[in-house]
């Protein structure tokens, strides 16, 4: 079963680019694992990560096959981020205040010391109360604005330990690290809202950044938003959004009614290469609002993050985390959890590009001026 829908747009005025046939398929590329992350390396090849960063799957053909599945390295985790400065790929465990570098596409890394530095309430040091990045989205690099060059990661802090203990939810809160020295030190920045848990981030070509949260704490099953105008030291303007639900699994918090427990969610802005310059925004998460993980759903925003008029069903059956990245040349890479009968069976990849999302339409008729 497929579904799509639109909102009602103005079509007058848009720019035209040639068309591309609809691209759709899917593979397994990890068994009994979980926590996916997939990025796109500086020359091209795709990088498929599993079990928090520490398995590695490499595509040289965008996608039409794969390497066989490599360690990045024996304590490797965190999660992931190409430094489009330089080219090199980073899995960050800021946790324990390290990461594993690659500066040759995932081919071979090393491991480093970083340093981690504390937000202003202290918060974030791997000896304090660390932030970490595992099971957060993949990080970008800033391309617009007094910060461009800027490394920027989705993170989460859980007062008071560090860990997932239920009594401290409503203190737990996502937030962001970010670095200006090629990922050797890394600041804490400030935080989203209190109970939310892995992040998504996506900068726009205005510089303003988009942040879009699980959250823990909620019965009204829906994301919660947040935006920063500094490179991502700070973000405002908290919100929940109108469009973008999830799941309430699992229903094991014992000191409320049934909130939404939420899901780890992908979030990846298009390159602006594939979009004649436009912003146009995707997100992935199972569409089954307050109930269990099934249902892997992409949604693409074509106005900023302000609508998300187009949706379509990826997937049926159980599914659970997932991951996006897009190619230069347009073409969408989703990395998700999946099952046939039960959830987490397996790691997949599903290949596909805005056409075949679309279903039919033109969605360059949905982009606003």
């Amino acid at each position: 079963m497929v579904a799509v829908s639109f909102a009602n747009w103005s079509f007058a005025g848009q720019r035209r680019q040639s068309k591309a046939s609809p691209l759709f398929d899917i593979q397994d590329l990890f068994e009994s694992v979980r926590i996916p992350n997939i990025t796109v390396s500086k020359d091209g090849t795709i990088l498929a990560f599993a079990k928090s960063g520490q398995l590695l799957r490499r595509s040289e053909n965008g996608g039409k096959s794969w390497g066989p599945v490599k360690e990045v390295g024996p304590d490797s985790g965190g999660s992931v981020i190409v430094d489009d400065n330089t080219g090199h790929v980073m899995v960050v465990n800021s946790k324990q205040g390290y990461l594993w570098r690659s500066k040759d596409n995932g081919m071979t890394w090393q491991k480093e010391k970083i340093i981690i530095k504390p937000n202003d309430v202290g918060h974030g040091t791997p000896d304090g109360i660390p932030v970490q990045t595992t099971c957060s989205e993949s990080g970008i690099t800033l391309h617009y604005g007094k910060f461009k060059g800027r490394l920027l990661m989705p993170a989460r802090i859980q007062p008071p330990r560090g860990n997932n203990d239920q009594e401290w939810w409503p203190y737990n809160y996502n937030t962001a690290i970010y670095s200006d020295d090629g990922g050797k030190t890394w600041q804490t920045s400030g935080p989203v809202q209190s109970g939310t848990g892995e992040g998504t981030l996506a900068e726009l070509s205005n510089s303003n950044i988009y942040y879009n949260s699980r959250c823990h704490m909620a019965v009204d099953h829906r994301r919660r938003i947040a935006w920063s105008y500094d490179g991502g030291h700070m973000w405002t303007d908290w919100e929940v959004s109108d469009q973008l639900y999830e799941v309430g699994e699992p229903f094991y918090f014992k000191y409320g009614t049934k909130p939404s427990y939420g899901c780890n969610a992908g979030l990846v802005r298009m390159p602006i290469e594939a979009t004649g310059g436009r912003d146009v925004l995707l997100f992935s998460t199972p569409d089954n609002p307050g109930s269990t993980r099934l249902k892997m759903t992409v949604w693409a925003s074509f106005d900023k993050a302000k609508t998300w008029p187009v949706k379509r069903l990826v997937y049926e059956a159980p599914s659970a985390y997932s991951s996006l990245t897009v190619g230069r040349d347009g073409t969408i890479y989703l990395l998700f959890e999946r099952g046939e009968k039960k959830l987490y069976e397996k790691v997949a990849v599903i290949r596909f590009n805005l056409e075949w999302l679309a279903d039919g339409r033109d969605w360059r008729e949905l982009l606003k001026d």
